[in-house]
């Protein structure tokens, strides 16, 4: 008994993954699970004249109102946008990200090394779910890297 024990917690551990932050900083997609809450809001802008209505989804990092990730809808990529259902998300479980991971690192290098715009950034608009299926808006990234001279 003892032994089914140990190779079922030795199954689950290595079925558990932790994402560590180089592994991170090598993703080139990045997909960003949005839930509407106190630190998580979404804002949806006047519809364009083009017919384009955007979005802005901001995430306060460490539920600090000051250093917050901004994120907007890419105009250039609405065909991106696209309903995705739970099949697709365990597929891509690897590269999601969740901001409350993120509060073990710097604010800054998050900014510049994960959240920079040479990535392919969606964000899983769990506001927006219907049964079991999600939208999947393809983003750009808001937030300024600041460097040093």
């Amino acid at each position: 008994m003892q032994y089914i024990k140990i190779l079922f917690f030795i199954f689950l551990t290595n079925n558990i993954y932790s994402q560590n932050y180089e592994h991170l900083k090598k993703l080139d997609t990045i997909y960003i699970p949005f839930k509407k809450g106190k630190y998580n809001i979404k804002i949806e802008y006047p519809e364009e004249k083009n017919g384009f209505k955007n979005k802005g989804y901001f995430f306060n990092f460490k539920k600090k109102k000051l250093q917050t990730f901004r994120f907007e809808i890419d105009k250039n990529r609405t065909s991106d946008n696209t309903v995705v259902n739970k099949s697709f998300l365990r597929k891509h479980k690897r590269k999601t990200i969740k901001i409350d991971m993120l509060n073990n690192f710097d604010y800054q290098d998050v900014s510049c090394e994960i959240f920079n715009q040479l990535k392919t950034i969606y964000i899983i608009d769990y506001s927006e779910k219907n049964h079991k299926n999600v939208m999947l808006y393809r983003v750009i990234s808001l937030n300024l890297c600041y460097t040093k001279e």
